[in-house]
């Protein structure tokens, strides 16, 4: 099965398992987002799945809807379950037989970002992270509309990821 934002956060549920850290929701949303932006400055592409995912500005910051509702049952308790998706057997949704798959990452390369993500956010809350992602300058700042779910494009998060990423390192000094 093709990496999507799914396999994005179900890397996320496992990771957290295997370190003992609950993760809620909105923090999963979060970090799937970020992970997109760096992704995407690191690796110059996405392993979104283009069909199924797109960021979308939501009051509460970048949101893909997949992950959402796939999540959103849990509310404000941990999530304690990777999400499913069914896979069609046949060519079209007539042949309506197949099979619940879990999506899981492939992409090592993706992994390794994850892996950096969560190590350094993990331990923000989830309220720092929705401040953080609702800076003036952010993608979600520049297509923001109260009451709309705008898309958020991908070469916007891009370049802020790659600003954020020379931030980070030190080599922003003030000439770039």
């Amino acid at each position: 099965m093709k990496d999507s934002a799914l396999s994005v956060a179900n890397y996320f549920v496992d990771v957290s398992k295997s370190s003992g850290t609950e993760i809620m929701p909105l923090k999963l949303m979060k970090l799937v987002y970020i992970a997109h932006g760096f992704m995407l400055a690191l690796m110059n592409r996405s392993v979104f799945n283009p069909r199924f995912d797109r960021v979308e500005a939501w009051r509460l910051g970048p949101v893909v809807p997949s992950v959402y509702h796939s999540f959103k049952q849990y509310k404000n308790a941990p999530i304690t379950e990777k999400t499913v998706v069914f896979k069609y057997k046949g060519d079209t949704a007539d042949d309506a037989t197949g099979d619940f798959v879990v999506p899981d990452l492939q992409d090592n390369d993706a992994k390794k970002v994850c892996d950096i993500v969560w190590k350094r956010y993990s331990g923000v809350s989830d309220g720092e992270l929705e401040d953080l992602l609702h800076g003036k300058a952010t993608p979600w700042a520049n297509v923001y509309v109260p009451g709309m779910n705008r898309e958020i494009p991908d070469e916007l998060t891009r370049l802020y990821y790659r600003g954020l990423i020379r931030r980070l390192i030190g080599g922003s000094n003030g000439k770039n």
